[in-house]
């Protein structure tokens, strides 16, 4: 199994944390559960910090089977389409989007 995180790392704009999640939730999850390859897709949304940790307030998992499943998602014109929406989401946000992809044992 693998899966390929997204770290939304930041805050929503002051004022925009509901429809921030509600976009994240409505619109990019439905859109990645569609890419090709993606086997589920969960959003994380951090209610308690301890011990200081980046301020992630949103962490998407999107699970594969395998790692070239990974590729094929990144290249699929589904993946182009749910591009096409970040920036709008973006605009709800005050920070940076970053992803890292891991084996999982």
């Amino acid at each position: 199994m693998w899966i390929r995180s997204a770290f939304w790392v930041g805050s929503p704009k002051p004022g925009l944390e509901a429809p921030f999640e509600r976009a994240v939730v409505d619109d990019l999850l439905p859109a990645l559960k569609a890419c090709p390859g993606v086997k589920n897709v969960l959003a994380l949304w951090p209610r308690k910090r301890e011990d200081d940790p980046p301020q992630i307030a949103c962490q998407l998992l999107l699970m594969f089977d395998e790692e070239a499943d990974i590729a094929v998602m990144l290249a699929s014109p589904e993946r182009a389409a749910m591009r096409q929406r970040v920036p709008a989401i973006a605009a709800l946000f005050e920070g940076v989007v970053s992803h890292v992809n891991y084996a999982v044992e």
